[in-house]
């Protein structure tokens, strides 16, 4: 059984360690393994600061282990504020068992409930289908793209696809 909750500090090692597996095993992430990885010191700060300007983490667990997480922010530009983003991990092993679905829909019910917020925007390589599938699944729809924008390890190039939902 999955089941998603609002992370806190504590969970900041966890997180980190998922996004270093990814970026180890995966072509979907801005970084590359040779890139500056973020520390879970990092991480708890941003956390922090996320809960206070308004955005959220949250984690996914499978019988007690930490197996995604989702972080949204908010601008601090009050022109931006009634729209917010986020950025969405599950470990690769656990692809497939819903936790990605389990996330984004807290988020969206959560996002629902704030005062003000009215979007929910998201940048996709063009290259992650299945990242693609869950969002049109759950309404988000494209808003345009950045072309070759970004070099895969291979050599080839993915588009970032921007996509919202509106609330």
């Amino acid at each position: 059984m999955l089941n998603v909750r609002i992370a806190n500090q504590k969970h900041a090692e966890k997180i980190v360690a998922i996004k270093k597996d990814i970026v180890m095993t995966n072509d979907v992430l801005l970084r590359l393994p040779e890139d500056k990885q973020e520390t879970a010191d990092e991480y708890r700060q941003k956390i922090q600061k996320k809960q206070d300007n308004g955005g959220l983490t949250l984690i996914v667990e499978r019988t007690d282990e930490v197996i995604g997480f989702l972080s949204f922010s908010r601008p601090s530009y009050k022109r931006l504020y009634h729209t917010g983003s986020f950025g969405i991990s599950v470990k690769p092993e656990c692809s497939n068992l819903g936790a990605g679905t389990k996330l984004l829909s807290y988020l969206i019910r959560w996002a629902k409930e704030q005062e003000g917020l009215e979007k929910i925007n998201l940048d996709v390589f063009s290259n992650n289908k299945p990242a693609i599938h869950l969002y049109q699944k759950l309404g988000f729809k494209e808003g345009g793209k950045q072309v070759n924008q970004i070099k895969l390890k291979d050599g080839s190039y993915a588009d970032i696809i921007f996509m919202s939902l509106s609330l």
